[in-house]
Formats: structure tokens, C-alpha cells, sequence
């Protein structure tokens, strides 16, 4: 009977010990449990926008620098030019023959030459003097000595003269140089002309147009972003582009062209309502991107802890 009480109470010990411990446990994890923070990482990795438009970055109207006749415009429509071509230019003439003279002048140092020798002569001449009012005083008057004097030191600037008039038919010779630079139209850029405005023999003036050249190898993907997505990206961050031709569907439109994002105006469009213009800069591999065609352009995004713009209400 004795040993029968003793086990069931040594039982109910083990079982209430047991318990505590379970419970122990339980509030224990429960107290150690972290709590779970907030990430500030945007969910989304990239910000699609549609209705992009495709636009020309390098597309220039070549004129004219100064009036005068065209000696040749050598490119047509639709031939490519390479950057520093000679694509156009004004008769030179005139310019020439007055490059030969002024060339002449930059490089005839006989007046220095000269100078020098007369210098040496005059100062040998008052040297000479100088001696003979030593050897016998007042043999030559002081009046005469001064004249001497004034004639050495003229010889000085007389050489200071002709360095200066040789150095100025030099800086002659380089403004003929320059002037007939200006009768050359010259590609800034490879490319292809586009338009072809005046022809070999016309007569043209100041700012007359000439030639349109336009590059494809990169373009303009511009188009409008709400203000609430402008701030999680920036300058630079990477840029997807697929075509999205209305009314067709092209295999080209499978295609994706990588770039990044070179503007975010600094005002917002009111016809646009809360819309940033933004544009990107796109690489145009194969010349498949033509300026008016419509593009989907994804921004993505690079700065998980931006700041997101919060919406206010208008009371």
C-alpha cells in the first residue's frame, strides 16, 4: 500500500516538472523571438514605361561660314561620311593666292638681318668716336657723341621692329590658314547624309544650309514618368528597350537594346499632369532603331533605400 502511494506521488511530480519545463520553454522562444523589420528594398526591380518615343541624338543642318560660291558638295543623299571628311567647300582662290604672299612675308627675316648689321655698325661708329675724344678731348663734340648715341639705340628698336613685323606676317599667314578653313564644310561625326540642300557651282551666304548629316548609332528614348517613380532611380541608371510598333507585330519587336538614362527634367509637365519628361541614351545595333518609332522602355531601378515620394491629400 505504502509503495503503491509513493509511486503515484513520485509520478505526479515528474509530471507537474514536466509541465513547467514545456511551459518555461514555450515563454522562453517566445521572448527570444525576433521581431521582423520592415525592409525598405523596392519590390519592384524595374519601372516600365510605355508610349516611348524614338528620337535622333546626332542630327546636324552643315552651312555655310561665310558667302561665297561652291567649289563641290561631294556627298548625295544617303552616302556615309566619315568624321573630319571634307564634304563641302567655297571657292578659294583669292585666299590662296594671298596665303602665297603672306607665306613669303612669314618667312623673309631679311629686315632682321639687316637691323642687326646696321646695329653693329652704329655701335662701332660711336665706339670709334668715343676713342678719339680719349686720345684728344673735345675732338668731337658732345652734341655729336648724343647723335651717335640716338643712332645705336634707334638701331636696337629697329631690330625689336622687324622681329615684330616678321612675327606679325606669321600670325598673318595663320588668319589666311583660318579663313580658308572656314570655306570647308566638315563632318562632325560618321554618319549619312540625309539631305542635300545646295549643289556644286550655287551661290550661297553666311548660314546657308548645305547639308543635313544624322548618326544612328545612338538614340533618344524619351517619353514621361510619374513623380512618384522618378525618385528611385537617377543619371545613369541602366535602361531596357523593346520596339512596340502600333497596329503590327514585328519579330524586331522580340528585340531588347541596352542604354541608360542621361536627363530627368527639372520641371514637371503641367499638360502631362504629375509626369517628369526623362529621356535615355540607347545603343542602336544593326540601325534598327528609326527616330518616330514607339518604344517600351523598362528603368531599372538601382537604389533599394530611395526615398519614395509620399502622397498627399489637398484639403
Amino acid at each position: 500500500m505504502n509503495l503503491t502511494l509513493k509511486k503515484t506521488l513520485t509520478y505526479s511530480m515528474l509530471m507537474t516538472l514536466g509541465a513547467c519545463l514545456i511551459l518555461s520553454d514555450h515563454r522562453l522562444s517566445a521572448d527570444e523571438k525576433p521581431e521582423h523589420k520592415a525592409s525598405n528594398a523596392n519590390p519592384e526591380s524595374s519601372i516600365t514605361v510605355n508610349n516611348c518615343r524614338i528620337k535622333l541624338i546626332d542630327r546636324v543642318i552643315l552651312g555655310s561660314d561665310r558667302p561665297g560660291v561652291l567649289e563641290f558638295v561631294e556627298p548625295n543623299e544617303g552616302e556615309l561620311v566619315k568624321k573630319g571628311q571634307v564634304i563641302a567647300a567655297l571657292k578659294s582662290d583669292a585666299l590662296q593666292a594671298a596665303k602665297a604672299t603672306a607665306k613669303k612675308k612669314a618667312t623673309n627675316d631679311i629686315e632682321i638681318r639687316y637691323s642687326q648689321k646696321a646695329r653693329d655698325t652704329a655701335y662701332v661708329e660711336l665706339e670709334m668716336n668715343l676713342d678719339i675724344n680719349k686720345r684728344v678731348r673735345n675732338t668731337i663734340s658732345k652734341l655729336d657723341i648724343k647723335r651717335l648715341t640716338l643712332n645705336a639705340e634707334k638701331s636696337d628698336l629697329q631690330i625689336e621692329q622687324a622681329q615684330l613685323e616678321f612675327e606679325m606676317n606669321k600670325l598673318q599667314l595663320n588668319e589666311i590658314d583660318a579663313q580658308i578653313e572656314e570655306t570647308k564644310i566638315i563632318a562632325p561625326f560618321d554618319g549619312i547624309v540625309t539631305k542635300k540642300f545646295r549643289s556644286t557651282g550655287e551661290v550661297v551666304r553666311h548660314g546657308d544650309e548645305v547639308l543635313e548629316l544624322v548618326s544612328t548609332k545612338r538614340v533618344k528614348v524619351e517619353s514621361y514618368v510619374n513623380i512618384e517613380d522618378t525618385w528611385m532611380f537617377q543619371v545613369g541608371t541602366p535602361v531596357e528597350v523593346q520596339l512596340d510598333i502600333p497596329g503590327v507585330r514585328l519579330p524586331i519587336e522580340e528585340k531588347t537594346y541596352t542604354g541608360k538614362v542621361i536627363f530627368i527634367d527639372v520641371e514637371v509637365e503641367p499638360i502631362h499632369g504629375k509626369s517628369i519628361r526623362v529621356w535615355a541614351e540607347v545603343e542602336n545595333r544593326d540601325n534598327d532603331l528609326k527616330a518616330g518609332y514607339m518604344a517600351t522602355m523598362k528603368i531599372l531601378t538601382d537604389k533599394s533605400d530611395s526615398k519614395v515620394a509620399q502622397k498627399t491629400e489637398v484639403k
